[in-house]
């Protein structure tokens, strides 16, 4: 049976480490198209796993926190602060943060609602939370890199992950895009995923796997890669706490830009 710590889990474990610092990149130029000014933002990194992403974020903004369950991370970090954490306990004051950074980490916690309630309670009022996360249906799980794992009820993808030889159970939780909407109401979310598909050359220009991706994509109007965005394989948003709780606490809130 494999390790449940993430990068031990998975047989690519180089590769994933060599994409950090392009995955960096494309966070960065999304964070600085939504705030006027990171250098004076505080920031929170949830799941920081080897920190690699965290560290290059220090350059941008005043103060950044890596938090991750494992220890490793405090061996490897330079120019942030590392805590031991789990993201459904976070040991900070309410109101801490002006940005949260959420990325492919709500697929690996035990209750993503509970995550969302700690990461609202930290963030400042008109903070902003940058999610990345896989869907739920897509087609190759990215993590187990199995065909459909995800879509099986729980036994059953237990038993794929055990017949596969990829360890013992599944571990992880993606959510379905309807499931997103519903955990995230409270805030004000401004989902990006088809404008990034639009402009691969600002966001992904470091990255030539996706720019192919992308290129393809951008050849189809907008309105009608919205119309699929439920079945696309990674969602990225980036969601606002609003200054007035009460005006969003109820309904779906996503948007496209």
């Amino acid at each position: 049976m494999k390790s449940d710590r993430f990068l031990e889990r998975f047989d690519f474990r180089d590769e994933y480490l060599a994409s950090r610092e392009i995955k960096a990149e494309k966070i960065i130029r999304v964070l600085e198209e939504e705030l006027p000014n990171t250098s004076l933002c505080s920031l929170l990194d949830v799941g920081c796993s080897q920190g690699q992403i965290t560290q290059r974020l220090t350059r941008n903004f005043r103060f950044v926190v890596g938090v991750d369950r494992d220890r490793e991370q405090e061996r490897q970090r330079k120019d942030f602060h590392f805590v031991q954490a789990d993201g459904t306990r976070l040991p900070f004051f309410s109101s801490t943060f002006e940005v949260v950074l959420l990325n492919h980490v709500l697929e690996h916690v035990q209750s993503s609602e509970m995550l969302l309630d700690e990461v609202w309670r930290v963030l400042k009022a008109g903070g902003l939370v940058y999610l990345a996360c896989p869907n739920r249906y897509s087609l190759i799980e990215p993590h187990y890199r199995l065909p459909l794992l995800s879509w099986f009820p729980r036994p059953l993808a237990d038993l794929y992950v055990r017949m596969a030889g990829r360890g013992g159970e599944y571990l992880d939780q993606l959510p379905s895009y309807w499931q997103l909407i519903r955990w995230t109401r409270r805030f004000r979310v401004k989902n990006l995923t088809v404008p990034l598909l639009k402009r691969p050359g600002r966001f992904f220009a470091d990255d030539p796997k996706l720019m192919a991706q992308a290129s393809r994509a951008k050849w189809f109007p907008s309105f009608l890669l919205e119309l699929f965005v439920p079945w696309l394989p990674v969602w990225v948003l980036v969601m606002r706490k609003p200054f007035l709780e009460a005006t969003n606490e109820t309904g779906s809130n996503i948007q496209s830009n």
